[in-house]
């Protein structure tokens, strides 16, 4: 069965350095405060945090994977291919509207299920007990998050009809956020708005293109247009 997913390791790590600078480190640079404020201040304890919230990235990167495959195995293929390679176009599509503000954030429509995380975040932070353990309890519920880019990762690794290969896009994805959000307390503070915008273009720019080739794939697996390669590697 051909993946039909746009996202490669390496470009799940992109998407996730240019859309932690773009989008991430506003959205939870309040997080990384807020963690620290609540004892999460030594570097084994920020590791843990982020170990934590990359683990949940990447379990629930498998479970996406699996869903897909499942989906496929009760579909015909080439229509299923279709239908998920234009779904996950016009995510992306809209994703890169939304990193420019041209429509709402995604995470607007998430709005409860945002309130029940505050609740689960704010039960937990209380807890009098310290310790790397704790950081990573915390860090895997920073995971889940309400957050767009994640949404979109997620997408593409059930795209993939792969539980091991949604995985390793989710890590790869998380990975990339690393750099910036272990920084946001710095970023915060010193990140002009000219920068930002360069990578918000930057971020978009990349969520257009795969969108095009989710697009010319989906439209492929149906037949409507030629398959397009690059000697040996699968464009669309």
């Amino acid at each position: 069965m051909d993946q039909v997913t746009a996202l490669t390791p390496l470009a799940a790590l992109t998407l996730g350095l240019l859309g932690s600078v773009a989008h991430c480190v506003g959205m939870c640079g309040g997080v990384v405060m807020l963690l620290a404020r609540s004892g999460v201040q030594r570097p084994a304890e920020r590791l843990a945090a982020h170990a934590g919230r990359v683990s949940t990235y990447t379990l629930l990167g498998a479970l996406a994977g699996w869903l897909g495959q499942a989906l496929f195995a009760v579909a015909a293929v080439r229509q299923a291919q279709g239908v998920v390679a234009l779904v996950l176009a016009a995510f992306l599509l809209y994703m890169a509207m939304a990193v420019l503000g041209a429509v709402p954030p995604v995470e607007r429509y998430a709005s409860r299920l945002s309130r029940l995380w505050q609740q689960q975040a704010r039960r937990t932070l209380a807890a009098p007990r310290r310790g790397v353990g704790r950081a990573w309890l915390l860090g895997m519920l920073w995971g889940l998050l309400p957050c767009g880019f994640v949404y979109t990762v997620l997408v593409a690794a059930a795209a993939t009809a792969s539980p091991l290969t949604g995985a390793l896009i989710a890590l790869a994805f998380g990975v990339g956020t690393l750099p910036v959000l272990e920084s946001a307390r710095t970023l915060l503070g010193r990140l002009s708005w000219r920068k930002r915008r360069v990578t918000l273009w930057a971020s978009s720019v990349l969520l257009v293109l795969l969108a095009a080739q989710m697009t010319m794939r989906g439209l492929a697996a149906w037949g409507l247009v030629a398959h397009g390669r690059l000697g040996g590697v699968v464009l669309w």
